[in-house]
């Protein structure tokens, strides 16, 4: 039970996300989605034929078990769903695509023990009757890329403040 426990207790937080980013000359995208929901689709599927052989096995002991089949028609429902429909298979996923125009980037702040690069750039939230506010995008890199990403801000920003010191992360 205690190895059981571990187990639900590890998968609840020790999530990961995959993050992708693409920067063209007027804008940059963020791209992230956590490959676990890869996994459940066939585990739910294969789930709801192995218990649907059980129900069924019942059901021929004593009929009055056809209550039973709605677990697995429940299951099977739910697996086709996010096989079939892109938009449930994205929730599933938690897909998030972002755009931001990266040239207007006013700071550049970088947290190195952290790997973390800070672009805040202004950022208008509605197209009418609103002013500009600061707005920050965070990209983590690998170790081993960071001074190749510093290097690429600083020469295609160069009127952006730089700095270096720990990045508050919002989420």
């Amino acid at each position: 039970m205690f190895f059981f426990t571990i187990f639900i207790g590890m998968s609840m937080t020790h999530q990961t996300a995959i993050l992708a980013y693409r920067f063209t000359e007027s804008r940059g995208e963020i791209f992230s989605w956590n490959p676990q929901a890869d996994a459940v689709k066939p585990l739910m599927k294969w789930t709801a034929i192995g218990s649907a052989a059980l129900v069924l096995v019942l059901i021929l002991i004593d009929p009055a078990f056809i209550v039973a089949s709605i677990g697995p028609v429940g299951l099977g429902i739910a697996a086709l769903a996010m096989g079939n429909s892109k938009k449930q298979y994205n929730f599933w996923r938690q897909e998030k695509h972002h755009e931001f125009e990266w040239r207007k980037t006013e700071k550049i702040r970088v947290w190195r023990k952290r790997n973390v690069i800070a672009l805040t750039y202004p950022y208008k939230p509605f197209k009418r009757n609103s002013r500009y506010r600061p707005r920050t995008e965070y990209l983590f890199f690998h170790k081993h890329e960071l001074e190749d990403r510093i290097a690429f801000f600083k020469e295609h920003l160069p009127d952006a403040k730089y700095e270096e010191g720990p990045v508050t992360i919002y989420s």
